[in-house]
């Protein structure tokens, strides 16, 4: 069987994830033939670099970028000037503007793609699936608490990038919520207008974003609310969907779904009972087990490379998430009601000042458990 040689960058938490992932059976399309960073864990036998252009010239086929953010888009830039495929970790950059530098230099039969693994979690495809056949009919309001992102001090104080506006260009939007925010539009579409309250550093310290509350307007009248925070505990992922023939949750487990007979609109215009409710049926929706999320974009990336086929999650589905992520904190900062698509420019100039003004911290020297499972939520 033909196999992809792939070869990561960035060989962090997540890198080594990733890298253990593909050399498992379930990814059989492609194999890890270079790691490219600092310290590399013994446990991977492949030639390792210390230089990027000279891993790129290594004879692999594709790269997967696993680097802290702030190196997202000139890795990509430099692999696909080399003529290799790209696999980007989220955030594909730090901003609107950035990824679309990226997108402008994929050429034809080069397959770039992102890890938007969180549109293979069983209980969003399944969303999606329902949205898409009408279930609810006529949608017209959604409201989504994310508060189970907790992170505690040590995980920025052992960090030089985490939490800083060089290193991510934002925080819990933009590290933590990107999944959300990308299932979020993938589901709906992007909204028309967003107005939001963001605190910064209310739980950590720490100068972006831990907290925020959000407010969406769609043009089709549809409205939505989000809350999300990196601080609080106990933590809790809450998806409320309404339309005019019934309700869509999900409890952070299950999903659950009311019908309704009928519209609710029509019962609401014509019954005579002054205190009445519509009548719903309410069912537990059963999940498809679609495996570990990571894998599928990794088999669908292969298989591109390979086959041809469609990708799943190609770089550019990465810039809704970040038009989201990008206009939450553009709203904060003019406090404001700002339309999307975002002012790409005047964000990413409000950006850059924040980086200009900042610095990497110098990483505390402490020992850490780490459980990446704990981290997938």
């Amino acid at each position: 069987m033909r196999s992809v040689k792939l070869g990561i960058v960035g060989v962090g938490n997540i890198g080594c994830e990733h890298a253990r992932l593909v050399q498992t059976d379930r990814v059989p399309m492609m194999n890890v033939v270079a790691l490219c960073g600092r310290t590399i864990p013994e446990e991977f036998d492949v030639p390792v670099f210390d230089e990027f252009r000279e891993f790129l010239q290594s004879g692999i086929d594709a790269v997967l970028i696993a680097t802290p953010t702030m190196h997202h888009v000139e890795a990509a830039k430099e692999a696909l000037a080399a003529g290799l495929h790209v696999l980007v970790e989220k955030p594909v950059a730090m901003s609107v503007a950035q990824a679309r530098e990226v997108a402008a230099l994929v050429s034809e039969g080069t397959q770039c793609a992102v890890m938007l693994n969180q549109r293979f979690h069983p209980a969003y495809a399944e969303i999606k699936r329902l949205l898409e056949q009408g279930t609810i009919g006529h949608l017209v309001r959604y409201h989504w608490t994310m508060t189970h992102w907790y992170r505690p001090d040590v995980y920025y104080q052992t960090s030089a990038w985490r939490g800083t506006w060089p290193g991510e260009g934002g925080g819990l939007l933009i590290n933590q919520c990107i999944h959300n925010l990308d299932v979020l539009q993938w589901w709906l579409g992007l909204p028309a207008r967003v107005h939001s309250h963001v605190a910064f550093g209310k739980y950590h310290n720490i100068e972006v974003e831990d907290e925020v509350s959000v407010y969406f307007e769609h043009d089709n009248g549809m409205t939505g609310t989000l809350i999300a925070s990196s601080g609080e505990a106990p933590g809790y992922n809450s998806l409320d969907i309404v339309g005019d023939q019934g309700m869509i949750r999900f409890d952070g487990d299950a999903v659950h779904l009311w019908r309704a007979e009928g519209p609710v609109s029509v019962h609401r215009a014509t019954t005579r009972d002054m205190f009445a409710t519509p009548d719903f049926e309410k069912e537990r929706v059963n999940l498809s087990d679609m495996g570990q999320q990571h894998v599928q974009v990794l088999n669908n990336f292969a298989d591109a490379i390979l086959n041809g086929v469609p990708l799943l999650t190609a770089f550019t589905e990465g810039i809704g998430s970040l038009q989201l992520a990008n206009g939450i904190l553009y709203s904060a900062w003019q406090d404001a009601t700002i339309a999307l698509p975002l002012a790409e420019n005047d964000f990413e100039a409000m950006l850059q000042a924040r980086i200009q003004r900042s610095a990497l911290r110098n990483p505390a020297k402490i020992d850490v458990h780490i459980d990446m499972d704990n981290s997938f939520r």
